[in-house]
């Protein structure tokens, strides 16, 4: 075998090496190959070191080029080391396959190639020149690759070597012999069948390596021959006339491969210049190549180079046509054949050439007679008119004009008339008239005109067109005269036809007019113009102006050449006549378009005037409708028209009225279409404009029609940017912007979305004027507010707009309103504080302080659409603004900057008390809703942060000198008193002070204060005291109690306090104000002081808890009461070892407090504060006493009081009923503090339980809790005395129907729509599914018969499907996409502790909906069975399989392993049953014992139990047949799937359908077994005896017998 494949292989070698031009005549006798061959001989490996770099050496003469490839790379990072040299043997193995590498057909082979090349040359140094010959013509050749990243890397080699073009240049010099042979062998020796295998390489791939390395090899000679001077080129004169003087070289030119065509071809333009002796020694040669093969030869890709080089040819050697040509054809056949074909998609350089080269043709080879010119004609005609020459078409028709040019020369004169008829006048006929006859002449392209009226350069054109140009006219107006009647359904088409052969006329004769034309011709032209024109009036006239195709005729001519054809009295006389005739009738002809082009066309006439006047007066004095009118003058005034029309008609009065009355509000489109057409291009009067203008502005906040202010708004729309700006910039246009501003807030929505539109235009223009006129709209909305007055939203964005993107702002004064309206406007919306603000006022109880009312009459508030006042307008516009630009930079150096800051803090803290307490001042409607307040919230944060960096760079002063120089926060300070000034208003000084209390804490809270700082606020609590001003000392306690802490003063103050209330007197009205303030500044010392309370003797503490006490039970004023009971809380801490009654006192009172609710609207507010305090002092006490080492007297007063505290807590709990709390901050504190203490209630039943219901759907989320968590004690402890009653009375349970009118109405996603989830679960969504968890406590606890009273309840009343509805929405089961419930924990459910309130509603409804699978298994499936939609379904199943059912499946399994355990295994009736629960395999095997077997059946819980049903299995039946055993199965798994699921009651009734079967049951007489070996039970029953017997057991007793009697009694048995 392995002979054969020697044979075999040398065999093929053979044959391949015969057409080696390099071998001997004997292709076995050759001893060396080519070094591009396929076979070489395996180079000397022995001198490399390195093995694996033999292995990579050895990897490269393989096959497959992904091995190559990577040999490549693995000598490249070889040679690439910096610490490797080459060696002599890896530089010679190299050296060796480099020339075969740099052919290889893999691209990525080539390219890798000349990458080692280059490393291992450039590494090698001088040791690789000695190389160069073998590598240097295949290194350049590379370098012409056809493959661009192959020549990249090739010439990167080249550069990296040889690093200058110099070098490359000596390169080229230095070894030009080895090159020009290696492209001599390549170019005449090599072969497809000697570069490539046949056997393992493709003819394709073959025959593109051998084009790819011919062309390669030309492209380096061409190279070589242009670059080296003719002293180098004549020293390898030898090899040069070698090479060239080879036809098989210049075969190449009519290659297969374009590359090597194109190759070939610049070689032969290279040679004619450096080697035009060699060129003309082989004349026949290239005769032969170029003319007679390569002429007819396939030249795509190629031809330009092809045709350039004839060029070169003809003009060297013009003999190559005649006397060098050998062809059997002549040569003008071949050129036929060549002009033919055209370009072959080449570029329009083809025929530049080609116009060029025909004319250096020698002319004896053209024909002389007409038809043989003909012939070449219409070859020409053939080339120049194929499809993909339409893009060559400005440069084909000139060479093809050239040519006939030649050939009209050639053919004698007599024929030469004929031959320009034949072969020039069909492209002019098929131009003006097309025709089929003389379709194969048309021109495609651009500018076909001016291609066409290059003809006339043709010898003998112009004679033979001044002859047939009349004709061509009568022609035209033929079609004219002949287009389709106005009825015919082709009318528009034919007239079209006609205005396109005008538009071709005329552009043909303007061409004409631009060549050099004889005055013959000339008047020629203007002759038939002229009668073309009376045609056409003549056409006009008599058929009323209906084919406008003839007035587009002279339209065509008046446009294109008017300028030579107006001079002309006739031309220009049928025009005016036509024009004039019958008063302007014209005007209402269908071609009056056409008609009106050609009046403004002679404009420059005497009688323009007089004529335009005419036709626009009679167009506006027509008695057609108004809007054909408009229409009419749309057309008449284009866009482009000469200025002498357009100041006529600015002076024209008829039609200035007429546009002036058309463009009233609510103009129609038509109207709007004409009056802004004429407004832009001038037409109309300064004064026309804006008047129309300024009633149009006017109308859009007047425009009482919905219809005319949408028409109105349209108009506006329809106008651009830039003549909207300048519409706004002029004296009328003011109004504009506000006026659509206002309007984006419009209720129909295409008006506000369409003045959306116009405003984003007005406010696009950076100019100054425009921006300062814009922002003055903005400050005029802000200094003036009326319901009327621009949103807040729309001035923001306005705003924005004219800030721009970079909110620079060059002077701030433009963009902030005054001051003084600031001030004036923040003083009306001034209120008195509400008492219950005392709650989360940082001045405490101070605000009760202050009057109640004011005594002067309150400043009528301005407020906005929206509800919002004019000073919290100011102020939400100036914290966008100082908070989104620099302006505040340019703030600080403004007079009114601290002013600005003081306003700006004022409000905040305005804005922050009326979100505590809804309607505490006039900042906004109490009615504005939820959209207020968010806008409120965000103005507070927005100006939180502008005020922050204010406080980031303000240090706290504190000096008592008046001589002292005023600091920033000085001056601050000065400008929030500076507020209250002009105004009576005592609550405006509460304010003052809260901000000077607020400001000056936080400030030495931010920035700290030093011991000067401290001494300077004991003078400062020493002045105020003096100052006899209550809230004024407590500024200075809240304000300064950093510095004031640990110091003298105010332990000092806090002890003369102490000391002052322990004589309290309250007997008349003077004292208790005096005590009242007395006690708020304690309260306010306690607070902010906390270690003062040390500070206080023991025995005085005492004293005055045993006077407060007994004044808190007697005082009248709850104010006082409130402030009292806030003292005590700080107070009775300190004594908690103290003994005594106070701590019972205390209890009393605060039980008294809750049980009386008497009360009235007007003390509302104080009962906030008296139930907050209460509560707080309750909170005290119970921690108290829950401490370490509590106090006795305490506790035992807790015990004493214990059903009074839970009483009077519920109590509290019931009073909230119907209270909201959602626009009440202090009222929420209030009530949750209650929900806390009813939270930590220990259990106690409630007689009345049903009464705490309706809190559920209370506006309180922390009252609706507190009811919540009151019912979740008290439902589940009540079912077992439910269950005992209705066991008792034998009644049926009723959930109560006050639960079950609370989930009557289940809420939906429609009706959750507008309801808020950003700061808690929405309450009547949050009441709905409380209800739900209060409904599924009545389950805990309950017996099975109330349960089953509940369910039939529920699925009678239809409750469920409401909440599994919403839950399926909700949850996203609808959409198909449910939420990931596993980051809840669905069994357990906890309030408000997911980050957001909607993860909270999702982990809510999901655990109602586990509990909802677990207790009413049976009506969930109900409702799942009933939905219609399949993804809903399928949602449903796979979520409730993945996240639920695990849970239940593992509840109820472990229920019945509970069960097992108490009942099955103690209960005697059990005994014969065992029960095995697998929590893993989700089954219940149970089995029951017969005389030794074991009946047993399988319980299968699905997947997505309890949805799908529980399956159950008969594992081994006994003693019964088949259809009793699958009637026990069936009915096993009916009692679970009926009986709301319970497994145990399937298993009980199984278990009583065996023990039923075989009660009764005797052993068989015979065998003494109740079940036979068959598991019969006896059957047989002896007719005398009775006794059973079984049929297998009778048989075998007959069979051993031999007798039919009974065992027993002997009888004769009848045993069928």
């Amino acid at each position: 075998m392995s002979g054969k494949k020697q044979f075999r292989s040398q065999a093929s070698s053979g044959k391949a090496a015969t057409g080696f031009g390099a071998f001997s005549s004997s292709a076995f006798g050759s001893t060396e190959s080519s070094a591009l061959s396929y076979i070489q001989e395996p180079p000397d490996y022995s001198a490399i070191d390195d093995v694996n770099l033999v292995v990579a050496f050895k990897n490269l003469s393989k096959k497959d080029s992904t091995t190559k490839a990577k040999a490549l790379e693995d000598i490249q990072t070889y040679a690439s080391q910096p610490d490797q040299d080459v060696e002599e043997g890896l530089l010679e193995a190299w050296v060796k396959l480099y020339p075969r590498l740099s052919i290889d057909s893999a691209r990525r082979v080539r390219q890798l190639a000349q990458v080692c090349n280059g490393t291992i040359c450039s590494r090698s140094g001088k040791r690789a020149a000695k190389h160069l010959p073998k590598i240097a013509g295949p290194w350049l050749a590379g370098s012409y690759d056809s493959d661009r990243a192959a020549a990249k890397a090739a010439q990167e080699a080249l550069a990296q070597v040889f690093s200058s073009p110099e070098k490359i240049s000596a390169l080229k010099k230095a070894f030009q012999s080895a090159i020009l042979s290696y492209c001599r062998d390549a170019l005449l020796h090599e072969t497809v069948l000697t570069l490539s295998d046949e056997r393992t390489v493709s003819p394709d791939d073959a025959a593109t390596t051998f084009a790819r390395v011919v062309a390669t090899s030309l492209a380096v000679v061409t190279n070589i021959l242009g670059e080296l001077s003719q002293e180098e080129i004549a020293k390898q004169e030898q090899l040069y006339e070698e090479l060239l003087g080879q036809s098989k070289l210049w075969d190449f030119a009519c290659h297969s491969d374009a590359g090597v065509r194109r190759s070939t071809h610049r070689l032969m333009q290279t040679a004619l210049v450096k080697q035009p002796i060699l060129v003309e020694s082989n004349r026949k040669l290239v005769s032969t190549a170029y003319i007679y093969k390569g002429l007819t030869s396939d030249q795509t890709g190629s031809a330009t180079a092809l045709v350039e080089t004839l060029n070169a040819l003809s003009a060297r050697f013009p003999t190559l046509w005649t006397e060098d040509y050998s062809g059997k054809k002549p040569a003008v056949s071949r050129l036929k054949q060549f002009l033919k074909h055209g370009s072959r998609s080449g570029p329009s350089d083809f025929w530049i050439a080609a116009k060029s080269m025909l004319t250096k043709i020698p002319a004896d080879i053209f024909p002389k007679t007409v038809e043989e010119a003909k012939e070449l004609v219409i070859a020409a005609r053939d080339g120049v008119t194929r499809r993909e020459e339409r893009f060559n078409a400005s440069a084909a028709w000139p060479a093809y004009f050239t040519f006939v040019t030649v050939l009209v020369n050639n053919v004698p004169g007599e024929e030469r008339e004929k031959l320009v008829s034949e072969s020039v006048l069909p492209i002019i006929a098929q131009y003006l008239q097309p025709s089929p006859d003389t379709a194969d002449w048309a021109i495609h392209g651009a500018k076909i005109a001016h291609l066409i009226a290059q003809a006339v350069k043709v010898p003998g054109t112009v004679v033979l067109l001044e002859q047939d140009w009349p004709k061509y006219a009568e022609r035209l107006m033929a079609s004219a005269k002949t287009s389709q009647p106005q009825q015919s359904k082709d009318f528009d088409k034919s007239q079209l036809q006609v205005a396109a052969a005008g538009e071709r006329w005329a552009v043909l004769q303007r061409e004409l007019y631009s060549e050099d034309l004889s005055a013959s011709f000339e008047a020629t032209l203007l002759a038939a113009d002229v009668k073309v024109a009376e045609e056409c009036s003549t056409l006009l006239k008599s058929r009323e102006g209906k084919p406008y195709g003839a007035a587009a005729i002279l339209e065509e001519l008046v446009r294109t050449c008017g300028t030579r054809l107006l001079k002309d009295f006739d031309f220009r006389g049928s025009l005016q006549a036509l024009l004039s005739a019958d008063g302007f009738a014209w005007l209402y002809w269908p071609s009056r378009l056409h008609l009106i082009g050609c009046l403004y066309a002679m404009s420059a006439e005497h009688f323009f005037k007089d004529l335009f006047n005419g036709i626009v007066g009679h167009a506006v004095e027509h008695d057609s409708a108004e809007e054909s009118s408009c229409q009419l003058l749309c057309e008449m005034f284009p866009r482009k028209m000469p200025a002498d029309a357009v100041e006529l008609a600015r002076n024209n009065v008829q039609l200035q009225d007429f546009v002036y009355n058309a463009a009233k509000p609510g103009l129609t489109e038509a109207k709007a279409a004409m009056f802004l057409q004429l407004h832009a291009i001038g037409v109309l009067a300064d004064d026309t404009s804006d008047k129309a203008f300024t009633r149009l502005i006017a109308a859009l906040a007047d425009t009482e029609s919905a219809e005319d202010l949408s028409l109105t708004v349209q108009f506006f729309a329809a106008m651009d940017a830039r003549v909207l700006q300048s519409l706004a910039a002029k004296a009328g246009g003011d109004q504009l912007l506000p006026n659509i501003l206002r309007l984006e807030q419009h209720e129909d929505e295409t008006i506000a979305h369409q003045a959306a539109i116009i405003s984003s235009r007005l406010s696009a223009s950076t100019g100054e004027m425009n921006s300062k006129a814009s922002f003055n709209v903005v400050l005029q909305n802000l200094e003036t507010v009326t319901s009327k007055s621009l949103t807040i939203d729309a001035l923001h964005e306005l705003t924005d707009r004219l800030l721009g993107d970079d909110g620079g702002v060059t002077d701030v004064t433009h963009i902030l309103p005054r001051t003084s309206v600031w001030t004036s406007s923040f003083q009306a919306a001034v209120r008195p504080p509400k008492p219950s603000l005392a709650i989360l006022s940082a001045l405490g109880g101070a605000v009760n302080l202050a009057p109640s009312s004011d005594t002067h009459q309150a400043t009528p508030v301005q407020m906005d659409s929206e509800g919002l006042s004019q000073a919290l307008r100011i102020a939400i516009h100036v914290a966008r603004v100082l908070g989104r630009t620099e302006a505040m930079n340019g703030l600080v150096t403004t007079e009114a900057h601290w002013h600005i800051v003081a306003l700006l803090y004022m409000t905040v803290l305005l804005a922050e008390d009326n979100l505590s307490v809804v309607g505490t001042n006039a900042l906004w409607h109490p009615d504005s809703g939820v959209s207020a307040e968010s806008m409120v919230l965000d103005f507070v944060t927005e100006a939180n942060t502008v005020l922050n960096q204010v406080w980031d760079t303000l240090r706290p002063t504190i000096s008592n000198s008046q001589d002292a120089e005023l600091t920033a926060y000085d001056q601050l300070i000065s400008a929030l008193h500076e507020t209250q000034i002009g105004s009576n208003a005592e609550s405006i000084r509460y304010y003052v002070a809260l901000a000077d209390a607020r400001l000056t804490s936080n400030l030495f809270e931010l920035h700290g204060h030093n011991t000067e700082q401290a001494r300077t606020s004991e003078t400062s609590l020493r002045t105020s005291r003096s100052s006899k001003d209550a809230i004024s000392t407590a500024v200075v306690i809240v304000g300064l109690q950093r510095p004031l802490t640990g110091t003298q003063a105010v332990t000092r103050y806090c002890n003369e306090l102490v000391a002052d209330l322990t004589d309290i007197d309250l007997s008349d009205i003077e004292h208790q104000h005096k005590t009242l303030e007395k006690l708020v500044l304690l309260n306010t010392i306690l607070q902010t002081q906390e270690e003062t309370i040390a500070s206080i003797a023991k025995q005085r503490l005492i004293f005055l808890v045993k006077r407060l006490i007994p004044a808190m039970s007697a005082s009248q004023v709850p104010i006082m009461t409130v402030e009292i009971a806030k003292v005590l809380s700080l107070l009775l801490p300190s004594m908690q070892d103290m003994y005594g009654d106070h701590w019972s006192q205390s209890l009393v009172f605060i039980i008294k407090s809750w049980m009386s609710r008497e009360g009235n609207n007007e003390t509302a507010e104080v009962r906030v504060l008296l139930d907050h305090a209460t509560l707080k002092l309750y909170s005290m006490l119970r921690r108290l006493s829950v401490a370490d080492e509590p106090n006795d007297d305490l506790l035992d007063a807790l015990k004493d009081n214990r059903d009074k505290i839970h009483q009077g807590l519920v109590s509290l709990l019931k009073a909230a009923n119907g209270v909201s709390d959602e626009g009440h901050q202090p009222l929420m504190v209030t009530h949750e503090l209650l929900a806390r203490q009813i939270r930590q209630l220990p259990y106690q039943a409630l007689p009345d339980v049903e009464e705490l219901f309706p809190l559920l759907y209370t506006q309180s989320h922390a009252i609706q809790q507190g009811a919540f968590d009151l019912m979740h004690q008290q439902i589940p402890a009540a079912q077992e005395q439910i269950s005992l009653d209705a066991a008792l009375e034998k009644k049926a349970a009723q959930l109560p129907d006050e639960l079950l009118s609370l989930i009557l109405e289940a809420p939906t996603l429609d009706s959750l729509v507008d309801a808020s989830f950003d700061r808690t679960m929405p309450l009547s969504l949050q009441g709905y599914l409380y209800s739900w968890r209060l409904l599924f406590d009545h389950f805990d606890g309950s017996s099975y018969r109330v349960k089953s009273d509940y369910i039939e309840q529920l699925k009678d009343g239809t409750y469920l499907s409401g909440l599994l509805a919403f839950t399926f929405d909700f949850l996203g089961h609808t959409r198909g996409k449910p939420i990931d419930a596993a980051r809840f924990d669905i069994q357990e459910y906890v309030p408000d502790t997911e980050p957001t309130p909607e993860r909270d509603v999702q982990w809510l409804v999901v655990h109602l909906y586990y509990l909802a699978l677990t207790h009413l298994p049976s009506l969930v499936k109900t409702y799942y069975l009933d939905i219609r939609s399949r993804q809903t379904s399928l949602a449903i199943e796979s979520w409730t399989a993945k996240f639920i059912s695990p849970l239940i499946t593992n509840a109820s399994l472990q229920a019945v392993a509970e069960w097992s355990e108490k009942s099955v295994k103690e209960d005697p009736e059990y005994e014969k049953m065992t029960v095995k629960v697998g929590m893993r395999s989700k089954e219940i095997n149970v089995g029951y014992v017969v005389d030794e077997q074991t009946m047993a059946i399988k319980v299968v819980l699905p997947e997505a139990y309890p949805l799908a049903s529980a399956h159950v299995v008969g594992v081994s039946r006994v003693a019964v047949k088949e259809e009793k055993w699958q009637s026990w199965l069936r009915n096993c798994q009916g009692v679970i799937t009926f009986s709301n699921g319970s497994i145990i009651d399937g298993l009980s009734a199984w278990r009583k359908n065996v023990t039923g079967a075989l009660k009764g049951q005797t052993e068989c007489a015979i065998c003494y077994s109740v079940i036979d070996a068959h598991r019969q039970l006896p059957t047989k029953r002896c007719p005398t005896c009775k006794h059973l017997f079984h049929s297998g057991c009778l048989v075998k007793w007959f069979k051993t017998s031999n007798a039919s009697t009974c065992p027993l009694c002997r009888n004769s048995f009848n045993f069928n």
